[in-house]
């Protein structure tokens, strides 16, 4: 069967993240930053929006560093993980309902093995545009996607047209694909690497592909020498390793109006709680806890949540519980608009679990 393979990177995350949140740093140059406390300006870019990158502002640059370049309007800001993860985490159910196998890559980046649910290179792209599609709409984000038949190619793939592209490699267009690419395009080659290699006049993948293995294993050593003339030949038999354990379902929806009104958002939230019992009920989970997410007009985002004393497996919990907590959201935060608005399960237990777990007549 003919492997093909999704890389996911989602464009400057952090960054995008916080446009969410503050719709007003939109056009501007955000930098987030990892700050270390020693010093105002001790620590490391996490991540620099587009319009940073443009003067030069990159991830990994010392904070001090990238002030020096930055302009008198260039804004800078604390990174917030746990905000980060609870969008990733979201992101990254709507990658598994699209995929086979998913494997992440940090809070920003997968790849999806569509092997088992698409046959050719033409069915992956309508895939990612239908992945690109969805995160879009239920989250506000951009993401880049690349195709190809290994992970190696897929990632390099998905940075070749950034940000919000999609690049297919076809196997038989790979070499043509990275052999002009510079050697520090490949993955695994570092700093250091690349310093080596263009101290031996080894410029481009392609001229890294037709390098003797034999001279590679000298000056690299076994292991990293044919890894390094395996991927430069578009060559990578690493698997993609399903490591994202179900936690949570959800559904999210856009609203056709912005309304605060209960009476217009809670029947669109029925809907979405059927269909999330649906996926819920396929997978023979039971859950504890159920959330509504609430994003206004202003792309703000909220979460409401519920926590039950025992499993629940039925829709009508879902549905009761979701529309008291949106009539409380709202009655807590009155004249807000929502745009956009979902229910989540969480907490979750197999249902053969539960059937382990519960005491019978002869337990006493």
């Amino acid at each position: 069967m003919q492997r093909i393979i999704l890389h996911l990177d989602l464009d400057a995350f952090y960054a995008q993240c916080e446009e969410l949140r503050n719709p007003s740093l939109k056009g501007k140059a955000v930098v987030v930053c990892v700050y270390s406390g020693r010093t105002p300006d001790s620590g490391a870019v996490g991540t620099a929006n587009y319009e940073a990158r443009k003067l030069g502002i990159h991830s990994g640059m010392p904070i001090a560093f990238a002030k020096k370049k930055a302009k008198p309007e260039t804004i800078f800001l604390p990174v917030d993980i746990p905000y980060y993860k609870s969008i990733s985490e979201r992101i990254m159910e709507i990658a598994k309902s699209n995929s086979g196998k998913t494997e992440t890559a940090g809070l920003d980046e997968a790849y999806l093995d569509a092997s088992a649910i698409v046959k050719t290179f033409e069915g992956a792209e309508q895939l990612a545009k239908k992945l690109k599609k969805e995160i879009l709409e239920q989250e506000g984000l951009t993401c880049s996607i690349g195709i190809g038949q290994n992970k190696l190619i897929a990632k390099m793939a998905s940075d070749f047209r950034k940000p919000n592209g999609l690049t297919v490699v076809k196997p038989e267009k790979q070499k043509e694909f990275i052999s002009g690419m510079g050697v520090k395009k490949l993955f695994g080659i570092g700093p250091k690497t690349e310093e080596a290699l263009l101290e031996m006049g080894i410029k481009t993948i392609g001229e890294l592909a037709v390098a003797k293995k034999e001279f590679l294993v000298e000056s690299f050593g076994e292991k990293k020498g044919l890894q390094l003339h395996e991927f430069a030949n578009g060559i990578d038999e690493r698997s993609v390793e399903n490591n994202i354990e179900k936690q949570q379902f959800s559904r999210i929806g856009t609203l056709k109006e912005d309304s605060g009104n209960f009476n217009d958002i809670n029947p669109f939230l029925e809907k979405l709680c059927q269909e999330l019992f649906e996926r819920v009920s396929n997978e023979r989970k039971l859950f504890r806890s159920v959330s509504i997410i609430a994003i206004t007009n202003k792309l703000q985002s909220f979460t409401k949540s519920r926590t039950m004393d025992e499993p629940k497996h039925d829709p009508l919990t879902i549905t009761e519980v979701s529309a008291e907590l949106l009539r409380e959201f709202l009655a807590e935060n009155k004249g807000i608009s929502l745009r956009r608005i979902g229910v989540r399960v969480s907490n979750l237990l197999d249902a053969g679990q539960l059937k382990k777990t519960q005491k019978t007549l002869e337990d006493f």
